[in-house]
């Protein structure tokens, strides 16, 4: 036992407690970002001006011009700190940063943690309202965006700053400063990633120091990436999750990445912990990764955990270990996985989007099978963002073109449509009544498609939706009777709503079940509510501030996984929280070999499957045919669409590009008229 706790104190502080020093030399950062400049003796950087005259410039700033922001498209992705962003928010008071919008006129010191990501080119009390401008231009041969401040003055002073940065769609950022005050006094320059969290951040000058950066007319600072020779580390866990069954046999799998710039061979390690006295060891492996290139991922499988029978908790820990790694803050990664039962409303885990801003911004949330990822609205300047189902903090913004009809919109409610496929949002007026619901495509375009529900029930707003079995859809209504309606969209319908209850929610995810028919629930009594097919609540459960909810749903959901949602918190961190339904699949009719709509003609074979290679007969050659493969416990690992053969030969370890463990997995196939979905065990070779 004492062993077991000084290797997992030497876990923690290799993780945790690895820092890097930053100096006034050049670096590096956290991440590995360094400096150039034309004040450092021996650097080989060069002032190179580029002339703005015929660039565009900024007119729609966000409120003014004196302390605003505006948002640009970026056509060559650039990246920043382990992000590749599409967008970038400009600040008149001379920074950039994304996705936040403030306006801070008073500077800081690095690092500045109230914003995400933050490039301060001449971060002061800047004033183009005054005179001077914003400029910006997009270079298609040096594929890199160019934003100028030409000519700013300072606020309340006749001195002005012309300044421009360049980023590369390489990820290099380049400062050029042309003209500065004589002597100024306070000013920003640096670059910050991830709120400034584990050193993630790189600063040039504060406020005159040190004063040997103090800059002058026609100064150049080149940030960049040196990446380190050797790095190895965990890129991700895999399995087990955070729930899996007692008594059951489960893979035990991570993935692990090469940063540096040699091919390595090292090792990588899985321990299962009990949280509990002895806190002994439960799971104990090591394999063995041979010449991994860099940049490459390897999913290492350590062999299959057979869970004991009475449901316990663990922490799961995975680490690498190379000799000579020179950054050892990602060798380990660990996550807390339990086998209890899942129980109603009880929190898994949860992620804090401070990147969102000053918080009160999270509402609706959607699940869309086909990408495997969440959409979720962000009230800040109303923008969608989505993230992968396995890690929220991986997340992005999407390029929606949203509409404004009341010319104050608040969007809210935001659903999947599978029947027709693109987003319905509701928009509702911030000062008054009004509510609209308008279809966008799968990328963002508007439709054109909309409703105006305020003829349903005078002096309400609709705030989650989501779609059910039949293809329409159950909107919350707030205000008024406060009813959960049953809407079609598509053929601008009310089909009915349910009889109760009577309270005002704001949340609603279907499920279909008798018992579990809808999820609701909101902020104002602090609750998540189960209700059944006719609006009674079945039980109830504290969550402080849910805003909306929306249940992870895969295409072939393992019957005894359980059942856990999203849900957007509206509080001031914008926490997004998965939480346990407290049901598995199996106790909402999904059986172990569903049977199919049409009884299918497909033959698979062999299976159990030796070499991981199946021959799929039986196929229309006229039609498209999908084909995926799920693991056990629901995620697609591959999907293939094929036409023009009665059969198809599969080699299932080529498909998922690694050497899938053997183990459980369901072969699901889908042309025009039929379904089916087969369990299939792959052997070891």
């Amino acid at each position: 036992m004492e062993g077991i706790k000084k290797l997992t104190i030497v876990l923690y502080l290799a993780s945790v407690f690895w820092v890097f020093a930053q100096t006034d030399e050049g670096g590096p950062d956290g991440f590995g970002y360094y400096y150039q400049s034309t004040q450092e003796p021996g650097d080989s950087i060069t002032f190179a001006w580029i002339d703005p005259a015929a660039h565009n410039l900024i007119t729609n700033w966000t409120p003014n011009p004196d302390d605003g922001w505006a948002s640009i498209h970026l056509p060559y992705r650039f990246p920043f700190y382990g992000d590749t962003l599409d967008s970038i928010v400009i600040c008149s008071n001379g920074f950039l940063q994304f996705p936040t919008t403030l306006t801070n006129f008073h500077n800081q010191e690095l690092p500045a943690t109230q914003f995400c990501h933050l490039i301060a080119l001449f971060w002061d009390d800047l004033n183009p309202a005054n005179s001077g401008g914003v400029f910006y231009y997009h270079d298609s041969i040096t594929r890199s965006t160019v934003i100028t401040f030409l000519d700013v003055p300072l606020y309340n002073q006749p001195e002005t700053v012309s300044a421009q940065v360049v980023l590369g769609s390489d990820g290099i950022i380049l400062m050029n400063y042309l003209k500065l005050p004589a002597n100024p006094v306070s000013a920003t320059v640096g670059i910050q990633g991830n709120h400034g969290n584990n050193n993630y951040f790189l600063q040039y000058l504060y406020n005159g120091n040190p004063p040997h950066h103090l800059i002058t007319n026609r100064t150049s600072i080149r940030f960049f990436i040196r990446h380190l020779e050797h790095d190895v580390g965990v890129f991700r866990l895999i399995s087990p999750e955070v729930w899996f069954p007692a008594n059951s046999q489960c893979p035990v799998q991570a993935t692990v990445k090469n940063y540096g710039l040699n091919r390595e061979t090292f090792t990588a390690r899985a321990l299962l912990l009990r949280n509990r006295p002895p806190y002994d060891t439960i799971f104990h492996r090591t394999v063995s990764i041979t010449n991994l290139a860099p940049g490459d991922t390897c999913c290492g499988y350590f062999g299959d955990l057979l869970t004991e029978p009475n449901p316990d908790s663990y922490l799961f820990v995975v680490q690498t270990e190379l000799a000579n790694d020179q950054y050892r803050r990602n060798d380990t990664a660990r996550q807390i996985v339990t086998s209890f039962a899942p129980e109603f409303g009880k929190l898994i885990a949860c992620w804090d989007l401070t990147g969102l801003g000053a918080g009160m911004n999270l509402a609706g949330i959607s699940y869309v099978p086909d990408s495997n990822r969440f959409y979720l609205v962000a009230h800040d300047s109303n923008r969608i963002l989505s993230f992968p189902s396995d890690n929220p903090w991986d997340f992005r913004f999407e390029q929606f073109q949203l509409q404004n009809f009341f010319g104050d919109d608040i969007i809210w409610g935001i659903a999947w449509d599978q029947h027709n496929p693109g987003f319905w949002i509701t928009h509702s007026s911030d000062q008054g009544p009004g509510c609209i619901v308008c279809h966008y495509a799968p990328d963002g375009t508007f439709t054109g498609d909309t409703w105006n529900l305020e003829s349903i029930e005078p002096g309400v707003w609709f705030a989650g939706i989501d779609q059910g079995e039949d293809g329409a859809f159950y909107a919350v209504a707030v205000g008024g009777a406060n009813r959960i309606y049953h809407l079609d969209f598509n053929q601008k319908q009310v089909l009915g709503y349910l009889p109760g209850p009577i309270a005002s929610w704001r949340a609603c995810s279907y499920l279909g079940d008798p018992q579990r028919f809808l999820f609701s629930g909101g902020w104002n009594d602090n609750i998540l509510v189960q209700i059944d097919r006719t609006g009674n609540p079945v039980q109830f459960s504290n969550l402080p501030d849910l805003a909306d909810l929306d249940i992870y749903n895969p295409a072939a959901p393992t019957p005894d996984s359980f059942v856990w949602a999203y849900a957007t918190i509206s509080n001031y961190a914008n926490t997004i929280v998965k939480v346990s339904l407290g049901v598995l699949w199996r106790n909402v009719g999904l059986q172990e070999n569903p049977e199919p709509l049409i009884t299918p003609s497909f033959a698979i074979q062999p299976n159990p499957c030796p070499s991981g290679i199946v021959t799929i007969s039986g196929l229309k050659p006229d039609q498209n045919t999908v084909i995926s493969l799920y693991d056990a416990i629901g995620r697609r690992l591959f999907r293939k669409i094929t036409t023009g053969a009665a059969s198809l030969n599969l080699n299932l370890r080529l498909l998922t590009r690694n050497r899938i463990p053997h183990g459980v997995y369901f072969l699901t196939i889908r042309d025009t008229f039929k379904r089916q979905s087969v369990k299939i065990t792959i052997l070891n070779p």
